[in-house]
């Protein structure tokens, strides 16, 4: 077993504005792990308001080599399953893992997982409209529409803004939407006039309206306006799980936040046990991150999986949307890459 890793630098298409700031590009690094020949791609995303960086993915990464380079894959995976710092570095070894095992066995990834095959994915994913002017949301509806995405979500900022970007958006578009806070709003009263807002406009999903740590205000939102919502910064993996369960209804499942597809899996099979909606989600990933998470689509109620279309400089190919929805391809580098 050899491992190597890779720094790289995801170029957006448009700037991209949340709640938490604007950014133009986001660094990630590429883990590729080989086997007799058999090789499994990775992939840590790190946008800024994560505490990883490139380098604390490429130490936790060196020391992990250094313990494990000449064990089995067996002891790679039981080791993996161990470690407890840096989900993003685990999310990116853990996939590479998947994928050796998965060819070693001569099966897929869903075989083993016992998941569904399906080469289209359901349900449809959502592509993200980050917050800027109405002409800017013009230009980037017209991208998702190019590639024939049916459903649409707004990134948003707690303010008053935000009424003014709902309105624009199904001024301009007729397809289905979803708006994102990302904790956002702090005040329980503006919180409910806006949600209450939106649903009206016809929001198909709500999600993290408030802080992560406003748990007791998020539950009154819940009650007050009688939603369902998703929360992404308030859950990190499935010990948060129960309280997910009370206080919002649903919850977007990442593999950068929970530490990969294992742990992902066991965070979808908790929210089938306790009721919970699920959204798999990405962090601004390439194909890589994107082609993993999509493994698990099957068992999801909704997907966000548009990271490869909102960069320009995607070194593999492993997604592509038909007709709204996407599809698995095989994750390949494409020639000529960072390699």
């Amino acid at each position: 077993m050899q491992m190597s890793w890779f720094p790289y630098q995801l170029q957006f298409k448009f700037p991209f504005k949340i709640a938490h700031g604007t950014r133009t590009h986001t660094p990630v690094v590429y883990v590729k792990v080989e086997h007799e020949g058999l090789v499994g791609w990775g992939e840590a995303s790190l946008p800024p308001y994560l505490k990883e960086t490139q380098q604390s993915v490429i130490t936790f990464l060196e020391k992990f080599n250094k313990d494990v380079s000449s064990r089995k894959l067996e002891e790679w995976i039981e080791k993996l399953l161990h470690e407890k710092s840096n989900m993003p570095a685990k999310a990116a070894l853990d996939m590479a893992l998947w994928q050796i095992k998965a060819r070693i066995m001569q099966k897929s990834i869903r075989q083993l997982l016992n998941v569904e095959e399906k080469v289209v994915l359901q349900p449809n994913s959502f592509y993200t409209i980050s917050s800027g002017t109405k002409r800017e949301m013009q230009e980037k509806i017209a991208e998702g529409l190019r590639y024939r995405f049916e459903l649409f979500k707004l990134k948003l900022t707690g303010t008053e803004y935000d009424y003014t970007t709902v309105h624009d958006f199904t001024s301009l578009c007729n397809k289905g939407f979803g708006v994102d806070m990302n904790g956002a709003y702090h005040s329980e009263e503006e919180a409910i006039r806006f949600i209450r807002f939106v649903k009206e406009k016809g929001a198909l999903v709500i999600e993290q309206p408030m802080g992560k740590t406003q748990g007791t205000e998020t539950l009154n939102v819940r009650k007050k306006t009688q939603s369902l919502m998703y929360a992404d910064e308030s859950c990190q993996g499935i010990e948060d799980m129960e309280l997910v369960a009370e206080n919002f209804g649903g919850v977007n499942i990442k593999l950068m936040k929970c530490g990969g597809l294992t742990a992902a899996y066991q965070m979808l099979q908790k929210a089938q046990e306790l009721g919970v909606k699920t959204l798999i989600g990405c962090m601004s990933e390439s194909s890589v991150g994107c082609w993993a998470a999509g493994q698990l689509a099957p068992l999801a109620h909704w997907l966000d999986l548009d990271g490869p279309y909102l960069i320009d400089n995607d070194p593999f190919v492993g997604i592509q949307v038909e007709k709204g929805n996407l599809m698995l391809q095989h994750l390949v580098l494409k020639p000529h890459s960072f390699l």
